[in-house]
């Protein structure tokens, strides 16, 4: 792969006429995740799994403001004379088949110059018909097309990539990534031996780009690789701090791919990242504070002299330019450290004497995985539940810019959430009215497992008496779902203010805060509830007004980011209800 790549850069170099038009971006498909792999599905008919590309101009955005020219591959748009530019995206779309099918790409070209695919790692022969013939294969010229056939032999991580005048089209743009999958499984890397969490697959996609050689294309100038000197370091085609954003994010049209690393701790499985380098140079690179399991180089598992498979733990790796490696990543929070029940045996710094570059952070406020701190007065936290951020970049300083300018570039941030999801307590409670009185506690006393409860005295008269209160969450992120609710507690005779005389059991019920019907809708019971403890859930919330949708849990306006969770309970005598335990649990966006 490397040899042909390097025969490539030593083709005569031309140049081109101006291509101004700025084209609109593909679509992702539908329902693609906001982080993790994007797989442009294609069109399958029975063992053939067939893909239509374009090979087309357009720019792209850098965090620095400036846009440069690239050519890409890019899914054909169907047949429409009033559009005169098919999609446009960079990189190029992942395609992903299935070990043993066939694999049929037709590429049209609409570029000033011939060019094609070629396919570094397939042990099949790949079959061109159409277009005329190029050093490595045929290769499209003008408005023509070439049909490119191969058989998905072996499943791993590979890139495609022009064939044609490399040294200036890869160069340009026109490269992107090919996943065989195995077909034992999607949720397998290469087979049985590498299991791992098909909703937690990554790509990170290195390039680089000289903006000045792209110059040189956009205005018909003379393009002369030997003068070579990258600027931007890219990863999926963007550059720090544009590789946090969403896939198909709005405010970056013609990069699809986000570069995002998120996992939660204690997983199961492993994530599987799949790293590529379709630049010139290699790259070192490496996650904070992590080490990574390297499993396979170029589409091939690493195997021990026996035939066994085999891995190594990597803090760090150089991605040699045209190859791919692939890890298996998990997090594990060994220490479970906890601010109340399992504190830091050394005493942290105080907010007050913590200073942040730019008055911005991704730290919480608190060193304790799912928990939010206090920051100093002025600093922005972009934290959502205490999750933790390490970055995960190029560790050759030069590649971490946008131009020069630190910080940028090749690098991303692996993000670790609290297992289960995001995790929250009440930050406030509230007694409905006719639902009783305070007798002693408050919101604090909801936030763990012990002995100390927030308890409210009942109603006093009437034939029926009510206990009638909800503890309420605060700064739940717009996009938060799976919400998930658990509430322990008892109820007790009035007795002294701290004792639980015995009382007969009551009816309890836990309701949440429906803020588009101002109602409450019932999660769990009535469950008869006495002295001893009772959990209700965890209790997974069904999405309203659909079952996919929790924003009408959440508030908006004045009551942005507020949940509640009531807690309702009768009885025929006056009694106490005593709250031990409120949590909510949610996916943060």
């Amino acid at each position: 792969m490397n040899r042909t790549r390097r025969l490539g850069w030593l083709l005569a170099l031309g140049t081109v006429a101006a291509l101004l038009a700025q084209v609109p971006a593909g679509a992702l498909p539908p329902g693609s995740p906001k982080v993790g792999l994007v797989c442009t599905p294609g069109t399958v008919s029975g063992s053939t799994h067939s893909f239509n590309l374009v090979a087309n101009a357009g720019h792209i955005q850098t965090p620095d403001g400036n846009h440069i020219l690239m050519w890409s591959y890019a899914v054909a748009a169907a047949a429409d004379p009033t559009d005169l530019w098919p999609n446009f995206q960079s990189p190029g779309p992942v395609l992903c088949v299935k070990e043993g099918e066939t694999v049929q790409i037709q590429l049209h070209n609409n570029l000033p110059e011939p060019t094609s695919i070629v396919f570094p790692g397939q042990d099949a022969p790949v079959t061109a018909i159409g277009g005329s013939p190029g050093l490595f294969t045929n290769e499209a010229a003008g408005s023509n097309d070439v049909t490119y056939t191969f058989t998905a032999a072996k499943p791993g991580t590979y890139l495609y990539e022009s064939g044609s005048n490399v040294s200036k089209q890869v160069e340009m743009g026109l490269y992107g990534a090919l996943i065989i999958r195995p077909s034992a499984g999607n949720n397998l890397a290469y087979g049985a031996t590498t299991p791992f969490d098909p909703s937690r697959e990554f790509m990170l996609l290195l390039a680089e780009i000289d903006p000045d050689l792209h110059h040189a294309v956009e205005t018909g100038g003379t393009y002369d690789f030997t003068k070579l000197h990258n600027h931007y370091f890219t990863i999926n085609g963007r550059s720090f701090p544009d590789t946090l954003q969403d896939n198909g994010s709005d405010l970056l049209p013609s990069q699809p791919y986000g570069a995002l690393v998120r996992i939660p701790a204690h997983i199961v499985q492993p994530a599987l990242i799949r790293m590529l380098n379709a630049g010139t140079d290699n790259h070192p690179f490496h996650p904070h504070g992590n080490h990574t399991r390297e499993i396979a180089q170029d589409g091939r598992l690493l195997l021990s002299p026996g035939g066994a498979r085999a891995s190594s733990e990597r803090f760090g790796e150089t991605i040699g330019s045209g190859q791919t490696k692939d890890y298996l990543l998990r997090w594990d929070d060994q220490d479970n450290f906890n601010p109340i029940s399992k504190p830091f045996p050394v005493a942290q710094p105080n907010y007050r004497n913590l200073t942040f570059k730019d008055g911005l952070t991704w730290y919480s406020g608190s060193p304790y995985l799912g928990y939010k701190g206090t920051l100093p007065t002025g600093t922005t936290s972009l934290n959502i539940c205490g999750e933790w951020y390490f970055p995960f970049h190029s560790h050759a300083l030069n590649e971490f810019t946008n131009f020069d300018e630190p910080f940028g570039g090749m690098a991303t941030l692996l993000r670790v959430d609290p297992q289960g999801g995001c995790f929250t307590f009440p930050s406030s409670t509230t007694i409905l009215a006719n639902g009783g009185t305070l007798r002693s506690g408050t919101y604090t006393y909801l936030g763990l497992d012990d002995s100390l409860y927030y308890r409210v005295n009942s109603t006093t008269t009437g034939t029926t008496r009510t206990a009638s209160w909800y503890g309420q969450f605060s700064t739940i992120p717009n996009g938060a779902k799976n919400l998930v609710v658990t509430y322990k507690g008892r109820n007790c005779g009035t007795g002294t203010a701290t004792a639980c005389p015995a009382t007969t059991s009551k009816p309890t019920t836990v309701s949440i805060w429906n803020w588009a019907t101002s109602a409450w809708v019932t999660l769990a019971g009535p469950t008869p509830v006495g002295t001893t403890d009772v959990t209700f859930g965890p209790i997974a919330v069904t999405g309203s007004p659909t079952a996919t949708s929790w924003a009408n849990y959440i508030g908006t306006g004045t009551n942005r980011g507020r949940v509640r969770v009531r807690v309702f309970t009768t009885g025929t005598t006056s009694f106490v209800s005593g709250g031990n335990l409120m949590q909510l649990v949610y996916d943060a966006p």
